[in-house]
């Protein structure tokens, strides 16, 4: 419950030169791997997750909402909009979501399977098939129910592939012990 509290209002932590860097590293790689998504506009799949929920598991929610945040429009400026549509602030408010829902099950550190599961469940409902749906439907005018079918069956099909990628990557990350209050 503790662990909760202090992901939901925030740890209080201070960002030492150590973490910073450590988040600078980690939000270049979220650039990096967003960079490989491949799909069109309406459906695309990235390995950017990985990044976005690694800042999620050390930071919390708050820090990796904010490096989200700060991510997507260095992304965007430097390198242009990923499947070349325009740039669109909610996708933005969808990285936020994103990084905030991995770090409030994933931080302090933890890499047990419930809260992988329930994170990556989390960010697919909230934020893959209902925020990102939501902000294509508005951009192209797509028709809602065409776009949720298409994006049910992809999520579907990725979320438990995420589950597992991201289950081996933190469980790698913990044996590591990485320390970053050093």
């Amino acid at each position: 419950m503790a662990t909760m509290k202090t992901a939901l209002l925030g740890s209080g932590q201070k960002l030492t030169t150590r973490k910073l860097t450590w988040m600078a590293i980690l939000m270049a790689l979220q650039i990096v791997l967003g960079k490989l998504s491949f799909g069109t506009s309406f459906v695309q799949v990235s390995p950017g997750f990985i990044a976005t929920a690694l800042l999620g598991y050390y930071f919390g929610p708050w820090w990796a909402g904010l490096a989200g945040i700060l991510t997507d429009l260095l992304s965007n400026g430097l390198f242009g909009i990923t499947g070349g549509g325009p740039f669109f602030l909610g996708f933005t408010l969808s990285v936020f979501v994103g990084g905030w829902l991995y770090g409030l099950f994933l931080y302090p550190e933890h890499h047990d399977w419930l809260r992988i599961i329930l994170a990556v469940l989390f960010v697919t409902v909230i934020v893959n098939i209902g925020l990102n749906t939501l902000w294509v439907h508005m951009l192209y005018q797509t028709p809602w129910k065409v776009l949720f079918g298409i994006r049910l069956v992809k999520d579907a099909i990725v979320a438990p592939i995420q589950i597992l990628i991201l289950g081996l990557v933190l469980r790698a990350m913990g044996r590591l012990h990485l320390s970053l209050d050093r």
